[in-house]
């Protein structure tokens, strides 16, 4: 089998391995180098059997200003000679690097796939086809590991992958049909089509450590142990094998754990494995924000930790996501959404009695002397019966004080009522907003929680206080 041949084999079975669905448009991420150039004239070459729509896409960076017009209008050339549809978006990276205080390869990256993930969607593309190819992918893995990533770092890049960035507004499947392909492949179709191909100065400067790999630590590895960039690329399949069945275990947990509304139950990850738990904690993120981008090995330990202890504690973590655990159960919600059921913050007032206390948000506090009940047990945390001698009290309507102390009923003594918030599982981040009677006699009723003991109806009593809490979400 030819060199030729056997490029045009592998690239088609990564086509199958990436799911790229016959007749299918695809947006090919052309730099005008012997990857990509090599890329687009493969697709090209299967143009006709798999009825592919190619538009080729170059993205000029504008890091090298010497050469960055002249590498745009080669890639033009190429696209023309290959007869694909052609587009160009100019980005200033080194600009919106110094602006967005990152380095000039993440600017360079995030911002690409940032302009051709529009491009896929005015086109309603499948998605964009990169050049990645068996040696890069030995460089993420041996990069990765270097850092101490665990299974997903090593198991490398996909043939498909979705790549979302919400801040960015990007959210595009990336294809890489070459991943099984060497480099010398590549470089060997490219001559033997007799491809102009752009070169990039910018990859032989020791200055990036991508490079570094590729120019002086992979090379080392490769002499030391003959064919190491192949056994690397095998690595990451063998990884990615593995994280399968992490990520089975970790989905089965997850879909059982699952309560309402994206919240999850405490109870059933008693007890399961720590290591376990953080995979659960880590999937669970990634549901809610669509990624895991900037979720660091900290954060989860800190969530792990909370998840330990005390209900009602929060923590807050990258993308303004905020991780909650509630008595019950933990979840996820996003920084700037309020969940509290109860009305925003309460000026002290006065409770009517006998009527109604309007609390704001469709919420209020109605208050009634009636006959005594058949039974003082309402079926409801928002209703209760008290003492009719409430009516010869000053009843005032408030918020939580520092200091408050009360006897919630039948309990003895008097307990911080911070102390009782922790033991009800009120989360603290509803603490200060829990309506509350208060009397000339101390605190009445925590409004959805517990009346004080003090208030109770006591058996002599005909009549009694009804109190309830109308409106109230929890």
């Amino acid at each position: 089998m030819s060199a030729d041949d056997k490029f045009l084999e592998l690239l088609s079975a990564g086509l199958d391995q990436a799911k790229v669905p016959a007749g299918a448009t695809l947006v090919v991420a052309l730099s005008g180098g012997p990857d990509s150039t090599a890329l687009l004239a493969g697709l090209a070459a299967l143009r006709q059997s798999h009825q592919f729509k190619l538009i080729a896409a170059h993205v000029n960076h504008q890091i090298r200003p010497d050469s960055s017009a002249s590498d745009q209008k080669a890639a033009a050339e190429i696209a023309k000679s290959l007869n694909a549809d052609f587009t160009t978006v100019d980005i200033d990276v080194p600009a919106l690097a110094a602006v967005n205080g990152v380095s000039i390869e993440s600017a360079a990256r995030t911002f690409r796939y940032k302009e051709l993930n529009k491009i896929v969607v005015e086109n309603k593309a499948f998605g964009v086809v990169t050049g990645h190819n068996n040696d890069d992918q030995a460089e993420t893995v041996l990069q990765h590991a270097a850092r101490g990533s665990g299974l997903k770092g090593i198991s490398g890049m996909r043939f498909n992958s979705r790549l979302t960035i919400p801040d960015e507004k990007i959210d595009v499947t990336v294809l890489r049909p070459m991943l099984d392909t060497p480099r010398s492949l590549i470089e060997k179709y490219c001559e033997n089509l007799n491809l102009s191909i752009v070169t990039d100065e910018s990859n032989a400067s020791r200055e990036y450590t991508r490079n570094k790999i590729r120019l002086d630590v992979l090379p080392a590895l490769n002499e030391a142990i003959p064919e190491a960039t192949r056994s690397l690329s095998r690595l990451a399949k063998n990884a990615k094998d593995d994280l399968e069945i992490v990520d089975w275990v970790v989905d089965r947990h997850l879909l059982v754990a699952e309560t309402r509304n994206g919240k999850y139950s405490r109870h059933t990850v008693d007890g399961l494995p720590p290591i376990l738990v953080n995979r659960i904690l880590m999937r669970a993120y990634d549901v809610h924000t669509g990624h895991s981008l900037n979720l660091e090995r900290t954060h989860v330990a800190k969530m792990s930790e909370l998840l330990e202890g005390q209900s009602g504690t929060s923590i807050e973590l990258p993308n303004q996501v905020v991780f909650f655990v509630d008595k019950d159960e933990f979840g996820y919600r996003s920084a700037n959404d309020d969940d509290c059921p109860f009305p925003s913050e309460l000026i002290s007032e006065k409770l009517a009695l006998p009527g109604t206390t309007e609390l704001g948000n469709g919420m209020a506090i109605t208050a009634e002397i009636i006959d005594r009940p058949e039974r003082l047990d309402a079926g409801s945390a928002h209703i209760t019966f008290a003492t009719p001698e409430l009516s010869s009290h000053s009843l005032m309507l408030r918020n939580r004080n520092n200091g408050d102390r009360f006897q919630p009923l039948g309990m003895s003594p008097k307990a911080k009522l911070q102390d009782f918030f922790v033991g009800a599982g009120v989360p603290e981040r509803w603490r200060d907003r829990v309506p509350i009677i208060d009397s000339d006699q101390g605190i009445v009723w925590v409004a959805g929680y517990r009346l004080a003991e003090w208030a109770k109806v006591l058996p002599e009593h005909e009549q009694v206080t009804r109190l309830e809490f109308v409106g109230a979400k929890t």
